[in-house]
């Protein structure tokens, strides 16, 4: 399975919440329009014939392959700790 990044910029508040619904079936969402997903790369034309029916001409989507290589790991700004984590001020 391969994790990617998907993200969009759709005009039409109906396609952009379709686009949305399809996309959770693959992942999380992580803001607005940016969905982390995992999917098989044999699966990635049906998710382009799923995606490529509701998008106009002006919309814009990218999928962004994540690299996961064993001795690299995922750096995050800004965002709050999962557990309880304490600080230590001297």
């Amino acid at each position: 399975m391969s994790l990617f990044v998907a993200a969009y910029d759709i005009s039409s508040d109906f396609a952009r919440d379709r686009v949305a619904q399809v996309l959770l079936e693959y992942g999380q969402r992580l803001q607005d329009s940016v969905f982390l997903i995992w999917i098989e790369p044999e699966e990635l034309p049906k998710l382009r014939r799923e995606l490529g029916v509701l998008l106009a001409r002006q919309d814009r989507f990218d999928l962004l392959p994540v690299d996961e290589a064993p001795h690299r790991s995922r750096w995050s700004w800004q965002r709050p700790p999962d557990a309880f984590c304490p600080v230590i001020m001297g």
